[in-house]
């Protein structure tokens, strides 16, 4: 069933952890109509135009970051220390997290961008716009975290369901049990770090393709087989060997 996101309708909402009603602020609409939502982010093709030809070759559909327009109102009034206090909070210099009351599960990782009005009536009433500008097309799932340990004498099975619309790249936490290797296959594609020692800890970045371990002056890069594990759309199944602990971390992405 599809869950659409939508954010107009909502009065709540978190940005960095702290809910707006912490600063008497309250999502609003300053229209009688129907709300008009982002459906999904904008989307370019990216193409060649050919002389003489009047079909251009097609290459592939860019997504552009989503971007939206928020109306924040005050609930009681403001003050000078109060707009201080929310320009630190919204106008950040990185992407923080920002999701609705009612749609805690649908996270957008956002920036306040371009100009912001403050709109009042001189006695400290009023409301200001902000535009918040994501750092993808995707809206996230909260943090999924699947921890587990293997043993040394048969092989672990995992299920895990991304019920995202992307394929998404996992982060993963071993704490290795014995000297050895560890063995994944993940839908029948093998993922294998060799030669490791009792003990160690190792975080692997499966998007970015990093490997790391606690021991100093130790890089892993040749110790790994085959490709950093992904999960599709739909059913994953993992089977791990090699004694240890293990936590699976990742977030699913959806278009809406």
């Amino acid at each position: 069933m599809l869950n659409l996101t939508t954010i107009q309708d909502k009065l709540r909402f978190n940005f960095d952890g702290k809910w707006s009603d912490e600063y008497n602020l309250i999502n609003v609409v300053l229209s009688n109509g129907m709300f008009e939502e982002t459906f999904v982010a904008e989307r370019e093709i990216v193409e060649t135009s050919i002389v003489g030809s009047q079909s251009p070759i097609f290459h592939r559909i860019e997504d552009n970051p989503m971007q939206f327009d928020m109306i924040i109102a005050f609930e009681d009034g403001f003050n000078e220390d109060m707009i201080n206090e929310i320009s630190d909070w919204l106008f950040q210099d990185y992407y923080k997290e920002l999701f609705f009351e009612d749609k805690t599960d649908k996270i957008y990782r956002c920036i306040a961008i371009g100009e912001s009005s403050l709109i009042h009536n001189g006695l400290n009433q009023g409301y200001f716009t902000v535009t918040m500008r994501c750092d993808s097309s995707r809206v996230y799932s909260p943090v999924k975290i699947e921890s587990f340990s293997v043993s040394d004498t048969a092989i672990t099975t995992l299920n895990i369901n991304n019920f995202g619309s992307d394929t998404i790249f996992p982060e993963i936490s071993i704490l290795k049990k014995g000297d050895g290797n560890i063995s994944m296959d993940i839908n029948g594609e093998i993922f294998e770090v060799r030669d490791l020692t009792n003990l160690e800890d190792i975080y692997i970045n499966c998007e970015r393709e990093i490997i790391e371990t606690d021991i100093i002056g130790v890089y892993r890069y040749d110790n790994v087989i085959g490709e950093f594990p992904k999960f599709i759309r739909g059913s994953n199944t993992i089977k791990i060997q090699g004694e240890s602990d293990i936590k699976i971390r990742y977030r699913e992405k959806y278009k809406i």
